[in-house]
């Protein structure tokens, strides 16, 4: 039985990849093409080993604001809160108190 050799690359060889790609100066299709790489998986690729500064921020410093477990009902005025959350497709979640 003639087994087909697996084409299966690591993360190091993709990242190598995606280096020569950019210092070749030719485009993403054209690299690929020149490969022979499926172009679909060398843009999932390039996407999973890039990480963008914003990326970057929302791993180590998540923006959380942490409110109060017991608001004090005796005070209203001090205990108003208002929360806003912006979904995907222009959805907002407006919470208040």
């Amino acid at each position: 039985m003639n087994q087909k050799p697996s084409n299966r690359r690591s993360a190091s060889e993709w990242q190598n990849l995606i280096g020569q790609q950019q210092e070749s100066g030719v485009s993403q299709k054209a690299f690929c093409e020149l490969n022979n790489i499926c172009l679909s998986t060398f843009t999932l690729w390039k996407r999973k080993l890039t990480v963008t500064p914003r990326t970057q921020q929302s791993l180590a410093d998540p923006e959380w604001i942490e409110l109060p477990a017991n608001l004090d009902c005796a005070a209203p005025e001090q205990s108003k809160w208002d929360m806003e959350l912006e979904l995907p497709g222009g959805v907002i979640l407006r919470m208040r108190r």
